[in-house]
């Protein structure tokens, strides 16, 4: 028979925090150690470093101290017992603890919706839905402390009973917007990620810009960029919590540190230099073009001029060519530029 509280889940958290405690660390050097780059950047970065960190940190270490002073409790004589101490949270521990996870939560979509942003050519139009569905996720998280915590701190069983099943009504709808924000920014990551892949390959980029492992980049790409990890332990909670399974306990405490780590991934990617430049991002579909089939051009530069598509055309017939290999200018009657 399962316990009623896998105490050994918040091992499992602290093993998660380690690493999580590792790769910060990391980041920090890579963000820090670059002299040409602007101040005002490396604070940003480094804020956007150690904001979720913290949220992590106080829920790894709030849960340790909730299962430490059961266990401290009950080696004196005369005890309350150690189920009850496990199932009788203190409500300012479920309310500071609430807090930071929900925050954590809130900040994880936040970057995932930037990053959503940042590879569909910085298009508002395309994270609308999830901005909305994180904002009122925020109202949501807000009543949900609250009737949380009043329901610890009451006396009277009505009130109680009413409040918990409150939070739980509540708690579906928030995890569920959560939930669909996750989703719906990964797999519209992941399909600007092999739209751009596929682009960058059929205009000859990807061996210049990518290495020669490429396949390899390709996989570690889509799985850092869109946040997969954290939508996968996100839905596993969830699952679990509706399910009423003992081990949502783990999926909890795992998520609340993937909350963090998840978005750090994408930061350490960009701190190491190994994120796409935004211009490889800007790409457009020519919709000008009849016989368009959804090819993408990159926004490398300004359109060239008559004057310099000629420049170039006279200086191919000679020995050089301002023309770069795989880019084909084609003249036409009228005066539209021809899509690539």
């Amino acid at each position: 028979m399962a316990p009623p509280l896998p105490i050994s889940s918040s091992i499992v958290e602290d093993w998660f925090h380690g690493l999580y405690t590792a790769l910060v660390l990391v980041t920090l050097w890579l963000i820090v150690s670059p002299k040409n780059k602007a101040v005002s950047r490396k604070y940003t970065q480094i804020a956007l470093v150690l904001v979720p960190y913290i949220c992590s940190t106080v829920h790894a270490a709030l849960n340790w101290l909730w299962y430490s002073t059961a266990i401290d409790e009950n080696e004196l004589p005369g005890g309350p017992g150690l189920l009850r101490s496990l199932t009788h949270i203190p409500a300012w521990v479920e309310g500071v603890g609430d807090s930071f996870f929900l925050l954590n939560i809130f900040l994880a979509d936040c970057v995932l919706i930037w990053r959503c942003w940042c590879v569909w050519g910085r298009r508002w139009t395309v994270v609308v839905l999830p901005a909305m569905a994180t904002f009122s996720g925020v109202v949501l998280g807000g009543i949900i402390i609250s009737d949380q915590v009043i329901a610890r701190r009451t006396s009277e069983p009505f009130t109680a009973a009413r409040k918990a099943a409150e939070f739980v009504n509540l708690s579906g709808i928030y995890f569920s917007l959560s939930v669909a924000t996750s989703l719906f920014t990964t797999l519209l990551i992941t399909f600007r990620i092999v739209l751009v892949q596929r682009a960058s390959k059929h205009a000859g980029l990807s061996k210049s810009t990518r290495g020669s492992n490429n396949d390899f980049n390709t996989v570690i790409e889509i799985l850092v960029e869109s946040a997969v990890l954290y939508s996968a332990t996100l839905l596993t909670f969830v699952v679990l919590l509706l399910k009423k399974d003992v081990s949502a306990y783990y999926a909890q405490n795992v998520h609340a540190q993937m909350a963090g780590l998840a978005p750090l991934l994408i930061l350490l990617r960009i701190a190491a230099g190994q994120s796409r430049p935004q211009a490889q991002w800007s790409t457009t579909r020519h919709a000008s073009n009849p016989a368009s089939d959804g090819s993408m051009q990159f926004a490398a530069g300004p359109a060239p001029t008559e004057s310099t598509l000629s420049m170039s055309m006279s200086m191919s017939a000679g020995s050089n060519s301002l023309v770069r290999p795989g880019i084909k200018v084609e003249h036409e009657s009228h005066s539209d530029a021809s899509s690539v």
